[in-house]
């Protein structure tokens, strides 16, 4: 340590020996004298009631200690993807060619797939709730369901769950790997009253749902059993949400066709963002846009804004048939009449394997749909960060 000290001080102060013991008399002439006294007020002196302030505002539990305005400016830009080497496309190719000594930019479609990918990925402050919702069958609400399942259980590595909440039999569990489970939504019900402790497990309440593997997301089917006269309540459904909702970061709900039924409008209730899969044909069209005005009404009969609002932040994803032709006129009006009324609306290519009608393996998928899924996740997770971010302002 350098004792080369200016004027006064070097006089003042000795060389520091690293040997020789350290005596009380030194050490205490090394602590210096306070700058300042603290001199406590006499009686008279003391502040009266009117000086003292009435309130003392504690931040400590409303704002973060350190709010970081400054460093979050620079940190702000912390996805290095335009900064990763191509992997696809002729940028790739030229890369690989060249052993590495041309390395073209990234193309925009590339990019445009990572920045949706990291949307994906993105945490949120509690579980998200997504409602696939579309009163008419047969226009590929459970194809949806398990395809954002799909996606968000490959990109995200979160915790996924695709639930069957079809009232009565739905199709989740033939168009997924059974893993040779029989086990269905009332299998868990039974036991539902173990899982509602402290001291559930997830790999117990695993036995009730079917994992599907390199998917990455678990199903809970709906009912199997054609002599079951029974639906699931609203009870139910609050019950079983509370249960899934502590193992589960993204809960995807694959609803019926009853709008009116107890469970529809229960996971309704808990929906953070309503996805409405449909096809560009008149009855579809129609049928979804009537649900729509279904949640809107319930808005003005209530006074809540929820249901609105859900409309207004909703995702459309257009399946297209093996026979999809270009759009006509009367195609064009139905598009324009759905995006009216939502926030955004996804075009779903055809794809064979979502069209087999039995088990939807993603790893057979073409890249076409899994990009549009993609693109789709991606809209939706941009909806539940800004439900997030308006319900937990002081978590961002």
């Amino acid at each position: 340590m350098s004792t080369n000290w200016q004027g006064s001080e070097r006089s003042s102060r000795s060389p520091i020996n690293l040997t020789e013991p350290y005596t009380e008399a030194e050490a205490a002439a090394a602590v210096p004298e306070p700058a300042l006294k603290v001199v406590a007020p006499s009686a008279d002196q003391a502040p009266t009631a009117e000086e003292i302030p009435s309130t003392v505002v504690d931040r400590s539990e409303t704002e973060p200690l350190v709010r970081g305005r400054r460093s979050a400016a620079i940190l702000r830009k912390e996805n290095v993807d335009d900064q990763l080497p191509p992997t696809t496309g002729w940028q790739a190719f030229l890369r690989t060619v060249s052993f590495g000594l041309i390395s073209p930019r990234v193309g925009a479609a590339e990019l445009a797939r990572r920045s949706d990918i990291a949307a994906i990925q993105r945490i949120y402050s509690r579980p998200m709730n997504i409602m696939v919702a579309q009163p008419l069958g047969g226009v590929g609400k459970t194809t949806c369901s398990i395809g954002l399942g799909s996606t968000f259980g490959i990109h995200s590595a979160l915790q996924t769950l695709v639930w069957d909440n079809n009232e009565t039999m739905g199709t989740a569990g033939v168009r997924t790997n059974s893993n040779d489970s029989t086990r269905t939504v009332w299998d868990l019900l039974r036991v539902l009253e173990s899982f509602e402790t402290v001291q559930a497990r997830k790999g117990e309440l695993s036995y009730y749902t079917r994992h599907q593997g390199n998917n990455g997301f678990h199903v809970l089917v709906s009912d199997e059993d054609p002599d079951r006269m029974k639906s699931i309540g609203v009870e139910e459904f609050n019950r079983l949400h509370t249960v899934v909702a502590r193992f589960y970061d993204t809960i995807i709900v694959d609803t019926g066709n009853n709008t009116r039924s107890a469970n529809w409008l229960a996971a309704v209730e808990v929906t953070d963002q309503l996805v409405i899969p449909t096809t560009l044909k008149r009855n579809a069209v129609v049928s979804a846009l009537r649900m729509i005005e279904q949640l809107e009404s319930m808005s003005e009969h209530t006074g809540h804004p929820r249901y609105k609002d859900l409309v207004a932040n909703a995702v459309v994803l257009v399946t297209q048939g093996a026979g999809w032709k270009e759009a006509t006129a009367e195609q064009k009006k139905l598009r324009e009449a759905l995006s009216a009324a939502v926030r955004t609306v996804v075009d779903i290519p055809y794809d064979t394997a979502l069209d087999t009608g039995s088990i939807i393996d993603w790893q057979l998928v073409g890249d076409p749909a899994r990009r549009a899924f993609e693109r789709a996740s991606a809209e939706i997770a941009n909806g539940l960060l800004a439900v997030d971010a308006a319900a937990a302002p002081t978590a961002r």
